[in-house]
């Protein structure tokens, strides 16, 4: 019965990432909030970074008596991993066929910006965590993991709704966006199966939470905000004002998370 109740948990998580389709549905509309969704993502992306999972990193190192050079070296090398496939998806699907293409402007319209698989990487490492933590929660209390499964599906709905918004920008269709965005959502019921069956180990948890962290570094400084600088339309006020709004309900979320992990 608890794994039955942990898969229901991690599943209803996971397809919060069909809100997507929602708000995105309209091309008119889509095109009217793209901004301000990507200026969220960068602002969730960070959020999540400082003030979630580098705490939470301090913290159980500390706790497990690991090294956090260690840790640090795992984020790291996931930043530098992304640096490396980045460069290369960039150069195997724009450049190389671009030497096949009788129009090379027309093609590289339709290239798809590799930033989109390093959001999925992240992503997917990030809801394989969030499955991991419902299923720990559920296996001390299944109230606690009640709250749990709330409190990350509150922390879940903007950086989902910014996830998908970063899929369009890098160029994948909404139909291709929705899918693979669900896709990566669904490990977090993976993960909570693996923990159910498995247990929880800390050491594993951390690395994935460093290289998660890794990722979203990169990702928001390396692809988003150069785009937000870069950009030549006037919606600079609409971007800091979004960005500001979800370093504020990140930060929120995150707190109501403490609060209630420390309460629970």
């Amino acid at each position: 019965m608890l794994l039955i109740y942990i898969i229901i948990a991690t599943l209803a998580v996971s397809l919060l990432s069909l809100i997507g389709l929602a708000l995105f549905f309209k091309k008119r509309y889509s095109q009217k909030i793209m901004e301000a969704t990507i200026s969220l993502a960068a602002a969730v992306l960070l959020g999540n970074v400082f003030f979630h999972m580098l705490p939470e990193i301090v913290h159980e190192s500390h706790h497990l008596g690991l090294d956090f050079h260690t840790i640090s070296i795992w984020m790291l090398g996931s930043i530098i991993f992304l640096f490396f496939t980045e460069k290369y998806l960039h150069w195997h699907n724009c450049h190389h066929h671009q030497d096949h293409s009788n129009d090379n402007h027309e093609h590289h319209e339709k290239c798809v910006h590799p930033m989109g698989v390093n959001i999925l990487i992240g992503d997917g490492l990030h809801n394989l965590i969030d499955g991991m933590a419902i299923a720990a929660s559920f296996m001390l209390d299944v109230q606690l993991g009640i709250l749990a499964t709330i409190a990350i599906a509150l922390h879940e709905i903007p950086q989902e709704v910014g996830d998908f918004s970063l899929l369009l920008y890098a160029g994948y269709t909404k139909t291709k966006a929705l899918l693979w965005n669900l896709a990566s959502a669904l490990t977090a019921v993976l993960g909570g199966v693996i923990t159910y069956f498995y247990a929880q180990s800390g050491d594993t948890q951390l690395i994935l939470t460093s290289i998660a962290a890794g990722s979203f570094l990169y990702i928001a400084m390396s692809d988003i905000m150069p785009h937000l600088h870069n950009n030549k339309n006037k919606h600079y006020k609409i971007q800091v004002l979004w960005f500001v709004i979800g370093i504020i309900l990140i930060y929120s979320v995150n707190e109501f998370m403490s609060f209630g992990h420390t309460h629970g």
